[in-house]
């Protein structure tokens, strides 16, 4: 299985110091299903694979969807397929990409959302209806933001299995919250009073309903903007 770009092809991507990047996705073979995108320079596109051959035991990010989803590709005796889709890119640019090719391929398996995740694709009256609203101010109640999106409720077929699972998080530190705030193009769109948090495969989930608590006031509101500054793209987020 291939590795590594040629000579050739490392030099011509390389050739601006200052555009650099490229933005890839990953294929499986068997389906034709894309199954995550990214962005690196030099041989990022290949590490996954290599990582994945090396396997999975502590790490955390080495036993996540991804990394199962390729080791049971390579044990079919198939190839991952790979895409560029754009390349010459200077880092911040390559964010960009990468962002817009997430939202258009809801199911990945990337643990995080793209950065500028809160400028995704979103409707023109629904961009309207954002700029008109306020913040919300901080409750008293400890909660979890999980910021989805209309394609993975699609893909799952309703807000509340899009927002309950799959997340790469701790499952004893999540057990100390009891709402969770459903979250899209920074809106909130739900609140869920949790039932319980339990494991599901190598991510945790949790078994909820929608709760018409005090805290259920932050639904319609957009959320503070110390949740969607750079730095805070992560799609699962504990009250700061």
């Amino acid at each position: 299985m291939k590795e590594s770009f040629s000579k050739g092809a490392l030099e011509l991507l390389n050739s601006n110091e200052k555009k650099k990047y490229y933005v890839y996705r990953l294929v499986d073979p068997r389906t034709f299903h894309t199954f995550y995108v990214g962005k690196g320079c030099g041989n990022r596109l290949f590490d996954h694979a290599k990582a994945a051959k090396e396997l999975i035991s502590e790490d955390e990010d080495a036993a996540s969807l991804k990394y199962q989803l390729i080791s049971e590709i390579i044990a079919s005796g198939k190839e991952v397929v790979c895409f560029i889709h754009r390349w010459g890119l200077s880092q911040s640019t390559a964010f960009e990409v990468e962002a817009a090719l997430i939202d258009r391929y809801p199911g990945l398996t990337n643990i995080q959302s793209g950065h500028g995740d809160e400028r995704g694709v979103i409707s023109v009256d629904d961009f309207e209806k954002m700029s008109n609203l306020q913040e919300y101010q901080e409750p008293n109640e400890d909660y979890i933001i999980i910021k989805t999106s209309k394609g993975a409720i699609e893909a799952n077929g309703s807000l509340y299995e899009a927002t309950r699972r799959s997340w790469a998080a701790d499952l004893n530190r999540a057990k100390r919250y009891k709402y969770v705030v459903s979250v899209i193009n920074s809106i909130v769109m739900e609140v869920y009073r949790v039932d319980r948090w339990y494991i599901d495969g190598d991510r945790i989930a949790f078994e909820g309903k929608e709760t018409k608590d005090p805290i259920s006031s932050l639904k319609g509101m957009l959320i503070p903007f110390k949740y969607r500054k750079k730095g805070m793209a992560r799609p699962f987020l504990y009250k700061r």
